[in-house]
């Protein structure tokens, strides 16, 4: 995806996830199931199993996706790309924990830094 369009995205989600409360509370009855997934790690195949057994997330099929999206894997800005748009359709049926890989820190020593260099030059 162009520079130009990824940072729309980022933009877009950040002023979303601004609005929204630090704390999600979410229940479920016995008419809705919710997937709960974490430590993608830069796995795209891990989340795209993800959704291929358990279909997109949509209004009928609730996500958590409990951190650690980022780093030791290569497509980390992949992975991001896809959870961000995805939770712009459905702010209310997928939800983003951060982790402790989505810490400067973190993404310095374990990659995600240098894939957004090489993926993006600035």
């Amino acid at each position: 995806l162009h520079a130009r369009y990824v940072l729309q995205l980022l933009c877009e989600t950040r002023r979303v996830l601004k609005e929204m409360p630090n704390i999600t509370h979410l229940s479920t009855s016995y008419s809705k199931e919710i997937t709960v997934c974490g430590d993608l790690h830069g796995n795209l195949d891990d989340l795209l199993l993800i959704f291929y057994k358990n279909g997109l997330p949509s209004e009928q099929n609730c996500y958590v996706f409990n951190g650690d999206f980022v780093d030791r894997g290569k497509n980390s800005m992949e992975i991001l790309i896809i959870l961000f748009a995805f939770l712009l359709i459905y702010p209310n049926d997928l939800h983003l924990n951060r982790g402790n890989h989505e810490d400067y820190v973190m993404n310095v020593r374990y990659g995600f830094t240098k894939e957004v260099s090489k993926k993006y030059k600035v």
